[in-house]
Order: C-alpha cells, then sequence, then structure tokens
C-alpha cells in the first residue's frame, strides 16, 4: 500500500515518517510533494491509497487539491493535517472527502488513529469495488448467452408467453407491436470443410463472425433480431419484422458480407410467420426444414423458400453394413476398408437428389456405429490430438463443397478416415490420458451454462461414459453431475449479489431451465432459498 505525505515544509513531513506505524499498516511505500502541483503528479504517477495533506501551501494549496482529489482519485482516502482550526477549511475539507482533520503539531496517537481509520476504509471500499467488477465480469459474459436463450426458447415453443415476451421487449429492445414475422434459418454445418478448418481452434469466433455480419446488414431491433440457438451449436436463427421479399433482400447483402470476410456464402431456409409470437416455433421448424431437405447434388441458389428435393433415396442404410465395415476396420488395412466403403457409397453416386438432411443422417449413423464400437472397449481409447480434432469438430463437418453440395470424395474419404482410426484404436494399447478428468472439469467449468450430458462430454472426449462415471468421481470426489450441479450454484451465488437480476434471469444464465428445479436444487445445497441468501447477502453487505 502507497501513502502520499503532501506538505510545503519538509520538517513536518519529516515528523509524519517518523510518528507513523506505516510498516504495521501494511504502507510500504511514503511518497512525498511540496504542493499540490506536485501531489497531483505523485497521485497521477503511483495511485496512492492514503493521502496526508497540508492546507495552506504556495502553488496549488490544500482546499483545490481536495477537489482536485474528489474528482480525478476519488477512491483515495485524505487525512487533512493543518496548523490553522478554520471552521471553512474543516467544512471545505469535509465536503471534499477528507476522512479527519487534525491540527499541527500532530500527536502520534492521533495520527496513527486517523490512519487505522483510513486504511480499513480504504480496504473495505476495495473489496465491495473487487466484488462488484467480478459481478460485472460475470453478466457481462453471461447477458449475450442469457438473451440468445431467450431467443432459443421463443423458437422452439417454449418462449411465448406474455411474461417472457415481455422480459424480451425488455432485454432487447424489441418494438412493442409486431405485426409480421419472417423467420430465417442458416447452420454452419452447411459451410465446407476447408472453412471450418480455419475456425476449428475457435469456433465462437465464426459464430460472432456471423452474428456480427447479420445484426450489421440488418438494423436490429428495428428491423428484427439474429440470435444463436443454444440447442443446436451450428444454427444462426434471423427473426424479420417484415415480408419475405424483404427478408430475401437482406440475406443477399449478408451472403455479400460473408463473401469479403470468410469467403463463403451461407444457405438459408426461409419461412412465414402467421402469428407472432405464437407462430413463431412452427416458422422456425419450417424454415429449418427447408434448409436440411435442400438438394445438395444440384441446387445452388442459397435461399430456399420451398422444399426442393424428395427423400425417397435408393441405397442400403451405412447401419446394414456395419459388421463387414467393423471387419475391415479392425483389419487396419486401406483397402479393405476403400472397398467397402465403395460398395456401399456407389448407388448413391448416380442420384440427381439428396438432401443435407440425408448426408447428415449418414454421418450420424457413422457417429453411432463407431461410439458404439469404442463404448464396448475396455478402458480409454488412444488418440492423438489431431485425431481428436478430426473425429470430433465443433460442428458437424459435411462433406461439402465451397457451395455448399455434396462432394462424393470428401464423403469417400470421411467414412475411410474414420473407420482406419476406429480400427487403429480398438486394436492399440489402452493408454489413459495424462489427466483426462481434469481436462474434462476444464471443459464443464467453461461451458457449465450450456445443456451438459455425460453422452455428449463422452464422445467429445474420445472415453466411455461408464469410464468417465467411475473415474471423475475417484479423482475429484464428485460425480460429474454433482461437480457440474457445484460449479452452477456457485456462479448463481456470485449474481445472486446483484439486486437488479431477477432469481428467474440467474436460473437460466446458469444452466437450469425452470426456476423451482433451481431453487429446490439451491436449497439442498445451501439450506436456504435462493431468495433467501441473496436478502442475507444484501443485509450483512458481503
Amino acid at each position: 500500500m502507497k501513502a502520499l505525505l503532501v506538505d510545503d515544509e519538509q520538517h513536518v513531513r519529516h515528523a509524519i515518517q517518523l510518528l507513523g506505524r506505516w510498516g504495521d499498516l501494511g504502507i510500504d511505500v511514503l511518497l512525498e510533494a511540496v504542493d499540490g502541483n506536485e501531489a497531483i503528479e505523485a497521485i497521477t504517477a503511483h495511485q496512492p491509497q492514503i493521502i496526508l495533506s497540508d492546507m495552506r501551501m504556495p502553488g496549488m494549496d490544500g482546499m483545490a487539491l481536495l477537489e482536485w482529489i474528489s474528482v480525478h482519485s476519488p477512491h483515495s482516502k485524505v487525512i487533512v493535517i493543518s496548523g490553522y482550526d478554520d471552521f471553512e477549511l474543516v467544512r471545505h475539507a469535509i465536503r471534499h472527502g477528507g476522512m479527519d482533520y487534525l491540527l499541527k503539531p500532530v500527536e502520534a496517537n492521533e495520527l496513527n488513529a486517523a490512519l487505522v481509520k483510513a486504511v480499513h476504509a480504504w480496504e473495505e471500499e476495495h473489496t465491495l469495488r473487487t466484488e462488484s467488477t467480478k459481478q460485472s465480469i460475470v453478466v457481462n459474459r453471461m447477458r449475450p448467452h442469457y438473451q440468445n436463450r431467450l431467443l432459443t426458447e421463443l423458437a422452439v415453443g417454449r418462449g411465448n408467453t406474455s411474461a417472457h415476451i415481455q422480459r424480451l421487449q425488455e432485454e432487447l429492445d424489441l418494438p412493442s407491436s409486431i405485426p409480421m414475422c419472417c423467420v430465417a434459418v442458416t447452420s454452419l454445418s452447411h459451410l465446407d470443410e476447408d472453412c471450418l478448418a480455419k475456425y476449428r481452434s475457435q469456433p465462437n469466433l465464426l459464430v460472432f463472425s456471423v452474428l456480427n455480419i447479420c445484426a450489421e446488414m440488418m438494423r436490429t431491433p428495428i428491423e428484427g433480431v439474429t440470435f444463436h440457438q443454444l440447442n443446436q451449436p451450428d444454427e444462426i436463427v434471423l427473426l424479420h419484422w417484415g415480408t419475405q421479399s424483404s427478408l430475401e433482400r437482406i440475406l443477399e447483402r449478408i451472403n455479400d458480407g460473408l463473401e469479403q470476410t470468410i469467403q463463403r456464402r451461407l444457405h438459408f431456409g426461409l419461412s412465414t410467420c402467421e402469428n407472432y409470437p405464437v407462430g413463431i416455433s412452427t416458422a422456425y421448424l419450417d424454415a429449418s426444414s427447408k434448409l436440411w431437405r435442400r438438394n445438395i447434388v444440384l441446387t445452388r441458389n442459397p435461399i430456399h423458400s420451398t422444399i426442393e428435393s424428395s427423400n425417397r433415396i435408393k441405397g442400403k442404410r451405412l447401419t446394414a453394413f456395419e459388421e463387414p465395415m467393423r471387419i475391415a476396420a479392425l483389419s487396419c488395412r486401406a483397402s479393405s476398408i476403400s472397398s467397402i466403403v465403395a460398395e456401399w457409397l456407389e448407388p448413391f453416386t448416380k442420384l440427381e437428389v439428396i438432401s443435407a438432411e440425408q448426408l447428415q443422417q449418414w454421418i450420424s449413423e457413422l457417429d453411432w456405429m463407431l461410439s458404439c464400437w469404442l463404448d464396448d472397449a475396455e478402458g480409454p481409447i488412444p488418440h492423438d490430438e489431431e485425431s481428436a480434432e478430426d473425429q470430433f469438430p465443433p460442428f458437424a463437418e459435411l462433406p461439402l463443397d465451397h457451395d455448399g453440395l455434396i462432394s462424393f470424395p470428401l464423403l469417400r474419404s470421411l467414412l475411410e478416415q474414420r473407420l482406419l482410426a476406429a480400427g487403429k484404436a480398438l486394436t492399440a494399447q489402452h493408454h489413459a490420458y495424462p489427466d483426462p478428468m481434469s481436462e474434462i472439469a476444464r471443459y464443464m467449468d467453461a461451458h457449465y451454462q450450456e445443456d451438459l450430458s455425460l453422452q455428449q462430454i463422452a464422445a467429445r472426449f474420445y472415453l466411455s461414459r461408464e469410464y468417465i462415471s467411475r473415474k471423475f468421481k475417484q479423482q475429484f470426489g464428485l460425480n460429474w453431475s454433482e461437480y457440474l450441479g457445484k460449479l452452477r450454484i456457485n456462479n448463481a451465488k456470485l449474481l445472486l449479489q446483484n439486486p437488479s437480476l431477477r432469481v428467474a434471469q440467474i436460473s437460466e444464465m446458469v444452466g437450469f431451465q425452470d426456476e423451482k428445479y433451481f431453487s429446490k436444487v439451491f436449497k439442498k445445497t445451501e439450506g436456504i432459498t435462493p431468495a433467501e441468501y441473496r436478502k442475507t447477502m444484501l443485509q450483512t453487505g458481503s
């Protein structure tokens, strides 16, 4: 801690230095200034917590200095040491934040009592400022997530009540009356592998870039809103308070902006909401269906307002080839794997209509098939960092080209690489991660607001659910769900200290979808309800 002595007489400064118990109070730096001007320079450069100042000095006097401190260094604690017992000087000192007014010659007991009072006051206020800063950081970090959660609930049909709409209007400053609404849905999974690879280590940057361009091209909230659909991490949704034709023009501008920033254009499914807000969920599902059922063999137009393709596809399901694919994978021979993949894929290469939905189904079947193989394995499956990224990218990378159309060479390569990697993993020696449970804990620390499941964590870390359940509890003394619950409650306790946030808001911000369930879990953990906890914190001021 630092203290500044301001007095034009050197012997006074020297006497104060000798009288003060600086070390006992944690003050290890003593600065000096002969007048207000030097004091301002020292305060600006060193930001002392405690300032002791005379009132009558040449140049800038103590009265002017106190006025400057109250504006430019309001957190500093000021003690006035003056040779004048003047009521106007005392009143001026108090008015501008002075804590004590001591008369010269000052006594040691008086000086140290004033210093103790000033140091304690500064430390208490510093603690409050630190807590307030932490709260602000948490709130600012969670606010975009909270807004996305409100809009996601609206899109999926769980947020069309009058209370929810009122919260949306307050949080996003939406128009009070919305006579017409159109919905557009896009998926970042419809970008090609080369584009997604640039953002593999920073997937949130891609989401932010697309959201930012959408908001820039559509005046929000006047024309509409754009949000990240939290139930589908690859989806971005636009709600437009206008006609479908005007939304199409906005989407064209968005794609022009995307082409300049990420060198790609996105595909969008469109639908019209007949009755806002009740009809939003129906329109959202319709727009999403149009996006995913687009023909990825021929159609290059990025805006899809009708169903373009049929799902009547001739060919065998991927799982119908599971056993021969498993045998080929266990052989670890690229030629055997290539042969079985070509046999399954050959009928589809002759089709003129394949939907993105069908392609996604093939990838999902592959994921399910491989996860079953790995779940049957004893213990964790070894892998290096590069193969882990290939196996579990941030978005469901589909084998599409730059225009968003299917690439059969990429699909063939994807199947062959995944099967070969699975075969090598299944036949390799079973060595554990250096510390896989700590990696899982760090992931949960960063994503506790999301709807996490053990299956998602198992897939992300290439481990079986049973292995995680057993090892996580051995290492942390809590199972993964107890650890997640503790994370959420601890952050809720921090947010509850902010009286401007409702309990319902805090519940959603820390990952609980039901306020009653949040209150039940909170009381079970802390012994009191969230409201009682908040009341206790506000009363104690801690």
